[in-house]
């Protein structure tokens, strides 16, 4: 019972991964940290996506499951991965 709780838990965490990577197409607005500002896009693609993604890649080693790799892998390489969706859907 535990078991099939935490998978539960681990794929609704990965459907707020995804919604957090559509988000910058939704919202778009820029906050400060200090001194420095940022894009809600470019914290998102840049910093927050990557950071979620070596979490998944350490969680993939130790709970030995495949689909957390590649789902790690995706968030790291989040921009690149954006930016050729958006480059095939709308041309050159």
């Amino acid at each position: 019972m535990k078991a099939r709780l935490r998978e539960k838990i681990l794929v609704f965490i990965s459907l707020f991964v995804v919604v957090l990577w559509l988000s910058p197409n939704w919202l778009n607005f820029s906050f400060s940290i200090g001194s420095y500002s940022y894009n809600w896009t470019i914290f998102v693609l840049f910093i927050l996506l990557p950071l979620i993604g070596l979490g998944y890649l350490v969680l993939a080693f130790f709970k030995r499951k495949w689909w957390l790799f590649f789902f790690g892998l995706a968030c790291i390489f989040a921009f690149p991965i954006t930016m050729a969706v958006g480059s095939f859907l709308l041309g050159p």
